[in-house]
């Protein structure tokens, strides 16, 4: 039986899956440090136990605590290939605000953060059985071009920063889906949401703001995009011509 776990950090959540091992879905910014630590203890898990460590998306909020884990215990980190130059970087890029409101949480936020080389490169669809999980990694562009989601048996999805449940950090109705501040490739945002749909799930994750049902998030997200529609977009070029080796069997989705 897989568990998911929120382990809710100032400024974002992380969740830990726990089945016959336990993997670390996202890590929080590095000046929140103490607090994951803390987490993991209060629910019983020691840092070296995890067996992998999966990033949404190379960020500063997410994966800023990657490579002191990595490093310091020993656990593998897994990204997907179009955002593991960024997680070597240590360095954001760029991306196009959404609102008003990201400017100012641009000026807020952490842009840097400790670089790590990943040891695990998620492709398209990259299970985690041999990390002990009974969930899929699936690729979801759209608050970066390398962002996934990670889909559990029980139709919950962990989608990092795809959505974001309320305002203000999730500080104001946390169960009301909105769009991320900022998007790499925003028109990717509404199709990923369709693919997780299609591959039956019904609840959703987000890195900010608390559990969100599909239902919601089909009716308001495609809204504010200004899609009519949840359909399947053609590979991008860019897509295609990324490398993606997996450790372990490959899922070609379609």
């Amino acid at each position: 039986m897989l568990h998911v776990v929120r382990l809710a950090l100032p400024g974002s959540n992380a969740f830990l899956l726990r089945g016959a091992r336990t993997v670390l879905v996202d890590c929080g910014a590095g000046d929140q440090r103490g607090r994951l630590v803390e987490a993991l203890a209060e629910v019983g898990v020691a840092p070296h136990t995890l067996s992998l460590l999966v990033l949404t998306h190379a960020h500063a909020g997410t994966a800023g605590n990657a490579a002191w884990l990595h490093h310091e215990h020993g656990v593998p980190v897994a990204v997907h290939a179009a955002d593991a130059p960024i997680l070597a970087a240590g360095i954001d890029r760029v991306h196009r605000p959404t609102s008003p409101t990201a400017a100012l949480v641009a000026w807020l936020g952490a842009h840097r953060f400790e670089p790590v080389v990943p040891t695990v490169i998620l492709g398209h669809a990259t299970p985690l059985w041999r990390h002990g999980i009974g969930a899929t990694v699936v690729h979801t562009p759209g608050h970066t071009i390398g962002s996934v989601s990670v889909i559990c048996p029980s139709g919950e999805a962990l989608v990092g920063d795809l959505v974001m449940g309320g305002w203000f950090g999730g500080r104001m109705w946390p169960t009301h889906p909105v769009r991320h501040y900022f998007a790499e490739c925003p028109d990717r945002v509404p199709r990923s949401l369709a693919l997780l749909e299609r591959l039956g799930v019904h609840r959703v994750h987000p890195a900010i703001g608390g559990e969100l049902a599909m239902a919601e998030v089909r009716a308001h997200i495609p809204v504010t995009l200004g899609h009519e529609a949840l359909g399947i977009a053609p590979a991008r070029l860019r897509e295609r011509r990324l490398a993606t080796p997996t450790h372990g069997h490959d899922l070609r989705l379609t």
